[in-house]
């Protein structure tokens, strides 16, 4: 038989994986999230100018 305490890391480490794996997703969106910003900014800068 296990012991409770086997169970518990076990529950412990996934987790822990699954926090990792949530705060690398949310890293790439905030990434992706900035430089879209940037782009739109650069976008609607180019559509405003008065070039002729």
């Amino acid at each position: 038989m296990r012991k409770l305490g086997d169970r518990a890391g076990q529950t412990l480490v996934e987790y822990a994986i699954v926090f990792a794996a949530l705060l690398g997703v949310a890293a790439v969106l905030t990434c992706l999230l900035s430089a879209a910003k940037r782009d739109s900014v650069r976008t609607s800068a180019l559509v405003g100018s008065e070039y002729p």
